[in-house]
């Protein structure tokens, strides 16, 4: 029978569960992994969350969120090489975390891994668990090491199960993949703070796009408009990417962190780059003329594009032409918000 959990293992998965954003997260933590290493008698602890845009979730990637105690040798092979082997596949498929232990059930101690890593490094013992989140979904791995089979707390495995939750839920909060972020996987991530200053999220790939003054721009006139979420397309370099802007305090502030997701561009709804610089500024309530003098189109033109427009998002209207555009983030805006395609003014404007 498993022993009571303690107090000191109750208090760090209260101090887990408190975590709610990506920065106290991550920042936190080295220090939480430091006190589960102290609590439970590990020697080392790494968390590493599995690659949101890995190409083969069959074969996952990992990148570590923190490690305490491992050397940086120790720490790559956890992170890079055991997962593909055949005792990573067993930690992947496992219900709950494997351990060594002095029995060594699974043949650890004759693998590559045990011979040629984690023996010379001083490690006899250790537990290897694969965190899920809520949805059965693989978002990371948990390492623990140790220096002898005796060193563990004998409370440690009852400790296994809420652990590995909790510790499924940093993953999450860090790579920005909680329900009220709504990042699905495929984007990547970054956080800007107040200064427009991108920091990479872990787990998550680069951006598609350079945070410039353009992009900044528009997403500044998001965050002064106290959207929480907006969703648009933006041109760089010949490419064109959907961006997705997220801002967790909902209040109007230009300069205020945010997070930030691209992806390639999934749809433009069947409409030409022309239409959707016509089709955003339509968004916005301006007239053909105002559109015309901005595009340097004539008015004629301008009207044929709408009608082209219209016909081909099944809309009788400009304003149910802009709300599908705006439902579905197709609207192509412009950096400058005295612009008729300012995406201030267009999530300014009633369009339904």
């Amino acid at each position: 029978m498993a022993a009571p959990v303690s107090d000191r293992l109750i208090d760090l998965l209260g101090d887990l569960a408190s975590l709610a954003t990506p920065d106290e997260a991550t920042t936190a933590a080295p220090g939480l992994l430091e006190r589960l290493a102290d609590d439970c008698g590990a020697a080392a602890c790494q968390l590493d969350t599995a690659l949101t845009h890995a190409d083969d979730p069959q074969e996952p990637a990992f990148q570590t969120v923190a490690s305490v105690g491992y050397s940086p040798e120790v720490s790559s092979h956890l992170c890079a090489d055991l997962a593909p082997s055949p005792h990573g596949r067993r930690v992947l498929a496992a219900s709950s975390g494997l351990r060594i232990d002095e029995d060594d059930p699974y043949d650890f101690r004759s693998s590559e891994h045990y011979l040629d890593v984690l023996h010379p490094a001083g490690y006899d013992d250790g537990i290897s668990i694969a965190l899920r989140d809520s949805g059965a979904h693989l978002v990371g791995l948990l390492h623990l090491s140790a220096r002898s089979t005796r060193d563990f707390a004998p409370e440690l495995v009852g400790a296994l199960p809420p652990l590995g939750r909790a510790f499924a839920r940093l993953t999450t909060v860090a790579t920005c993949s909680t329900p009220d972020v709504t990042l699905p996987p495929e984007y990547a991530v970054v956080r800007l703070d107040a200064a427009g200053r991108p920091t990479p999220v872990v787990g998550r790939a680069p951006l598609h796009l350079v945070v410039d003054a353009d992009l900044l721009g528009i997403v500044r006139a998001i965050l002064g408009t106290g959207t929480r979420f907006a969703t648009f397309l933006h041109q760089q370099a010949g490419q064109l990417v959907e961006v997705r802007v997220h801002c967790p305090s909902g209040r109007a502030a230009t300069r205020q962190p945010c997070t930030v997701a691209t992806r390639p561009a999934a749809s433009t709804l069947g409409l030409t780059l022309r239409q959707l610089e016509v089709l955003t500024a339509v968004a916005t309530g301006a007239g053909n003329r105002e559109i015309a003098d901005e595009l340097c189109l004539t008015q004629r033109t301008v009207a044929a594009h709408v009608e082209a427009i219209l016909a081909r998002l099944d809309s009788r209207s400009r304003a149910g032409a802009a709300a599908k555009a705006t439902a579905a983030g197709v609207l192509l805006p412009s950096a400058d918000p005295d612009s008729v395609r300012s995406l201030a003014r267009v999530l300014q404007q009633p369009v339904a």
